[in-house]
């Protein structure tokens, strides 16, 4: 994380691309947040935090009739292994819905952002933050008609970034953003 200003990183930013850096301006939302959430669930690690709660979706059920049957009703182990099931399976299909409403407040905190994508990484300030992460860092990206979403490579910290379209200047740096996307990481 890089606490530089953010009008001095997005010049060193700039310094760093030859002036070939595209800026996007944007306040940040829940929903920009859950489609980076969404789109990570694309990811090896996504699909590894997912996999037990999926599992636990499909043998679930099978395990709850089995202790019904056996004890002829249900028994409080089974109606707690349903409400297990139905808690897996809102996971599974909801869980980046109540993760970004979950940090709405960040959301907010971060008030109006810039983004700077450029031949040496990606870089994001807010109200008093700001960060910088490299293409090394980096692993994939996502598209979606409205948004690019980026990935780290950490399979223990997972960052997401997202960058709204709306945020370009020029519609046509969607292109400009998606080469250099291209580039440096791996598509998903």
């Amino acid at each position: 994380m890089d606490d530089t200003g953010g009008d001095q990183l997005y010049r060193i930013h700039e310094a760093a691309a030859g002036g070939q850096a595209i800026e996007l301006r944007y306040r940040p939302t829940v929903v920009d947040m859950a489609e980076a959430l969404r789109l990570r669930n694309r990811t090896p690690a996504g699909r590894r935090q997912r996999r037990p709660w999926f599992l636990l979706g499909l043998l679930g059920p099978v395990l709850a009739a089995a202790l019904i049957w056996q004890d002829g009703g249900p028994e409080p182990v089974s109606a707690g292994l349903l409400a297990l099931v139905v808690f897996s399976w809102v996971f599974v299909f909801s869980g980046h819905r109540i993760m970004a409403r979950a940090h709405r407040g960040v959301l907010e905190a971060a008030g109006d952002c810039r983004a700077v994508v450029d031949g040496d990484g990606v870089a994001v300030t807010g109200s008093g933050t700001s960060t910088h992460h490299r293409w090394t860092v980096l692993a994939h990206y996502a598209e979606t008609p409205a948004h690019f979403a980026v990935f780290s490579a950490d399979r223990q910290a997972l960052t997401v970034m997202v960058l709204p379209k709306r945020g370009l200047a020029d519609p046509a740096d969607a292109d400009r953003i998606r080469a250099i996307l291209d580039r440096n990481l791996n598509r998903i």
